[in-house]
């Protein structure tokens, strides 16, 4: 159950970020944006590939460095202004959840394929 909650909840923020950074500055589209974009889109893969594989380990520690990556990058972000304080803080506070959705999921074994981390 909490994959699949942590699976609409990642899918639902890309959305909303993705339509975030088509409004970056032209000239940090191409770099600050594009940054962003694939760490959540990392994010959202690497969640629905943990949750079709027995062995999640591995795809559930890319998702844990690619929302760390998203982390960085979308304070970046609000400190060149390219997001204002009310997306940030929005922004925020769907990263702090999807971490602790990722960090229950890794420290329960047996939503893990049955491994300890």
């Amino acid at each position: 159950m909490q994959e699949m909650i942590i699976q609409k909840k990642a899918y639902d923020y890309c959305k909303w970020l993705l339509n975030h950074t088509a409004k970056f500055p032209k000239s940090f589209r191409f770099s600050v944006a594009v940054r962003i974009e694939n760490a959540i889109l990392d994010f959202v893969e690497s969640v629905n590939i943990a949750n079709m594989r027995k062995d999640k380990i591995p795809p559930l520690k890319r998702a844990d460095e690619a929302l760390s990556r998203l982390r960085l990058l979308l304070r970046l972000s609000y400190e060149m202004q390219f997001i204002n304080l009310q997306s940030y803080e929005y922004s925020s506070s769907q990263i702090a959840e999807l971490g602790r959705l990722l960090g229950g999921w890794l420290k329960n074994p047996a939503h893990t394929g049955g491994k300890e981390p």
